[in-house]
């Protein structure tokens, strides 16, 4: 009788010291912005979020200058140095390219945060018919930066170069689910940078399709929800328009 009372005095401390250690985690969402962003576009999902809860930062960065793989490699070093237990990412365009990027740094012997989900809103994950335009005159490169070149669909140079997230992934991407889409001049249906189909890596959790423009995405009641349904629970609640 002694014994068992022991054995079930010891499993019940043990679950009273694992559940203070769960309530005394910290975890912070970073919201990321994509191409030519300042910031502010991701203020609406930031005070969504916030109000539930969540400790959060809009990281800005100067993506008409710095490369991509410089600015994953400064958020690393920030994120390494703010000590969380648990960390989280809301990503807009060039900001998920941002997040990946940050991977080439983590290995089993890295400190660094646990990442526990990234919702991708709008990545150019395999790239952008719009930048492979642009990307075939050098001069452009002087006048909207390096990073044009990180998103074009070549797989070796562009956006398939960067490495696979580990974590649970939500994927929005805005759609008009016809043949033609905001942008006349991509082909098929689009979000006047991005082909829908085309913004997934085949490692997602869950991915939902919003009728929107790339960055009206970010002003969207529905992506708002989703959102902070997938931080919250990882994956996309139906959402009752």
């Amino acid at each position: 009788m002694n014994r068992y009372m022991t054995k079930k005095n010891i499993t019940f401390l043990m679950f009273m010291l694992f559940g203070s250690m769960l309530a005394n985690a910290t975890t912070k969402v970073y919201l990321i912005h994509g191409y030519g962003g300042l910031g502010i576009e991701l203020k609406e999902i930031q005070k969504a979020i916030e109000k539930e809860g969540f400790v959060s930062e809009i990281y800005t960065y100067p993506s008409l200058v710095k490369d991509v793989d410089s600015v994953g490699n400064t958020l690393f070093y920030k994120i390494q140095k703010e000590n969380y237990d648990t960390v989280s990412f809301v990503t807009h365009s060039l900001g998920a390219l941002v997040v990946r990027s940050m991977y080439e740094h983590l290995d089993s012997l890295t400190s660094f945060p646990f990442i526990h989900r990234i919702v991708m809103i709008a990545p150019p994950n395999n790239g952008s018919p719009v930048a492979d335009f642009f990307a075939q005159f050098s001069f452009v490169k002087h006048i909207i930066g390096p990073n044009i070149n990180n998103i074009t669909t070549n797989p070796l140079t562009g956006a398939g170069k960067y490495p696979i997230p580990t974590c649970e992934v939500g994927l929005i991407a805005g759609s008009y689910g016809r043949k033609r889409g905001f942008n006349i001049f991509v082909k098929g249906d689009n979000d006047g940078v991005l082909i829908p189909e085309k913004t997934k890596m085949g490692v997602e959790k869950d991915v939902a399709f919003v009728k929107s423009w790339h960055v009206g995405l970010l002003y969207n009641k529905t992506v708002k929800k989703y959102v902070i349904s997938f931080l919250i629970n990882g994956i996309f609640k139906p959402v009752e328009e």
